[in-house]
């Protein structure tokens, strides 16, 4: 029988399995750890897998592999991209990513220099373990009266963004994130130092094949900074496919792709539209989040992972732009303070009150004890909503909102 490996089925990769068990397609799990990183465990579902391998020596673990012949070799989220390009080329060359440049398709440094060298507009940055050495930088930059961004090479969900303006201690900021331990269960060695980039961000969710690149999703994201903390979401709102802001995007997301190696599967792209064009924020040679493909699948039917199966199953090799079927938006709500929620009875009506309701995550009830919303991963939850009718779901924003202002924080 024909099976899958999929390194890392956390996340967006939790819904590889059952979508290759529908075309009769077994899927088989490499963890690169022995464990799933902490924010990752519960979309960890073992019996969904005819077999779990932990990545050891992958020369060994290849040749173990190959002997159920896998139709391909697939990460499930950002920890397993490296692990999952070299499991590839040693198990079915040339169905994976351009192998050398893997690691600009993790580490948010090498993606820059990955662009630099086939000349595509980027931002400036630094990569550095030294606070001396970015102050040198930002003063050969002209960015010392400037406001910057520091984060970590390797992490997600705004995880330890910081802004740092003019006048900010910058360097309390570069050591919170040096030597400390992200999300993903990683070690900060290094720190990522960039200028701001201004202007309007959007998530342009891409499918390749064979170097030919396919438009799966473009998403407009609404932030907010609250004090140093860069990443504060509102919404994330799907793009109608004919927008002109779609092929200005899609066109410099093509170059970026090609730059970074990405000739096959999907690849979820943050791109920031500024005065001077388009800016990357950072690229992921993988599925975009599993809410992403949720959201995707109501608004144009179809979603990465549907492409995937179609790829890698069916062999269909025709790549192509989405279709907009009807609006779709997240909302997501926040909360100023650490503390205990109160007056939150309304949040049990939404569905009742609002006609383009769709769904809601929102873990927190009255009395329950919430964080400060500092990025998505403190976020108090989201409403999901979606209809044709783009009068109604504006309606039902603002609906959203005025819950949200009356929820006490004590």
């Amino acid at each position: 029988m024909a099976c899958i490996v999929v390194v890392d089925p956390y996340s967006a990769g939790k819904g590889i399995a059952p979508a290759f068990a529908e075309r009769g397609v077994e899927a088989i799990a490499v963890l690169t750890t022995p464990e799933p990183p902490a924010g990752l465990a519960k979309t960890w579902i073992p019996e969904n897998y005819r077999e779990v391998h932990v990545a050891g020596d992958l020369d060994v673990l290849a040749a173990k592999l190959s002997v159920h012949e896998p139709i391909a070799v697939v990460p499930g989220t950002e920890t397993g991209v490296e692990t999952a390009e070299t499991l590839s080329e040693l198990i079915v060359p040339g169905r994976s990513n351009v192998l050398t440049l893997s690691s600009a398709r993790r580490d948010k440094w090498q993606m820059a220099v990955a662009l630099r060298t086939a000349d595509v507009p980027h931002l400036r940055q630094i990569s550095s373990d030294n606070a001396d050495e970015v102050a040198a930088w930002l003063r050969r930059e002209g960015l010392e009266d400037a406001p910057i961004v520091l984060k970590p090479q390797e992490s997600g969900g705004t995880d330890d963004v910081f802004v740092a303006r003019p006048g900010d201690d910058w360097r309390a900021k570069f050591g919170r994130i040096l030597g400390s331990v992200n999300k993903l269960n990683l070690r900060n060695d290094r720190v990522l130092v960039q200028e701001l980039a201004v202007g309007t961000e959007y998530e342009v969710d891409t499918y390749s094949i064979d170097g030919r690149h396919g438009l799966a999703a473009v998403w407009r994201y609404a932030k907010e900074c609250r004090g140093d903390r860069l990443g504060i979401y509102l919404s994330n709102t799907l793009v109608p496919a004919d927008d002109p802001v779609v092929d200005e995007l899609f066109e410099y997301v093509c170059r970026v792709l090609d730059a970074t190696g990405v000739r096959n599967g999907p690849a979820h792209v943050e791109v920031m539209i500024t005065a001077d064009g388009p800016r990357l924020i950072e690229i992921g040679a993988r599925l975009a989040s599993a809410e992403q493909q949720e959201l995707t699948f109501l608004g144009v039917r179809e979603s990465q992972i549907t492409r995937m199966v179609r790829h890698r199953v069916d062999g269909d090799t025709t790549v192509g732009r989405y279709t907009q079927h009807q609006h779709v938006k997240s909302v997501y709500l926040s909360s100023p303070a650490a503390g205990e929620l109160r007056n939150a009875e309304r949040l049990d009506e939404l569905e009742s009150l609002l006609p383009s309701f769709q769904r809601a995550v929102l873990p927190y009830r009255e009395g329950s004890a919430v964080p400060r919303t500092e990025d998505l991963w403190t976020s108090l939850g989201y409403v999901v909503l979606a209809t044709t009718d783009l009068a109604q779901m504006k309606r039902d924003e603002a609906l959203v909102r005025e819950i949200e202002a009356g929820l006490i924080v004590v």
